[in-house]
C-alpha cells in the first residue's frame, strides 16, 4: 500500500514551531548546519512542520558549502540570504520551500511516513 504523507499541516503551525523552523533557518548565521540539525533532531517526530524546514535548512547549508567551497566562498552570501529570508517567511506563518532543496527534503520526509 503506497500512502503518501502531507506536509502541510492540518491546522497553522503553532508559534512555537514556527519559531524552531525560523532557528533552523536563521541559526545558521551562527551555527552554519549545526543550527538546523539541532532543530530537526531535536523536533524530528514531535512537529513535521519544524522537521520539514529544519531539514531543507539543512539540505541547503550542505549545498551551500558544496558550491562555496567551489567558488571560493562567492557563494556564501547568497545561500545565507535565502536562510534569512526563509526564517523571514516562517516567523511570519507563511510557507517557503529552498529552490530544488524543498522538493528532495519533501521527498525525504514522505518516503519515511
Amino acid at each position: 500500500m503506497n500512502t503518501t504523507y502531507s506536509l502541510t499541516p492540518i491546522s497553522a503551525p503553532s508559534e512555537s514551531d514556527r519559531f524552531a523552523a525560523a532557528i533552523a533557518h536563521a541559526g545558521t548565521w551562527v551555527a552554519w548546519f549545526f543550527a538546523p540539525l539541532l532543530v530537526y533532531l531535536l523536533k524530528r517526530g514531535e512537529s513535521r512542520y519544524a522537521e520539514f524546514h529544519a531539514l531543507q535548512a539543512l539540505i541547503w547549508s550542505i549545498a551551500g558549502t558544496i558550491v562555496s567551497a567551489a567558488t571560493c566562498g562567492v557563494a556564501i552570501p547568497v545561500f545565507l540570504g535565502f536562510h534569512v529570508y526563509a526564517a523571514y517567511k516562517v516567523l511570519r506563518g507563511e510557507e517557503y520551500e529552498y529552490p530544488v532543496v524543498g522538493d528532495f527534503a519533501r521527498g525525504l520526509m514522505s518516503g519515511r511516513g
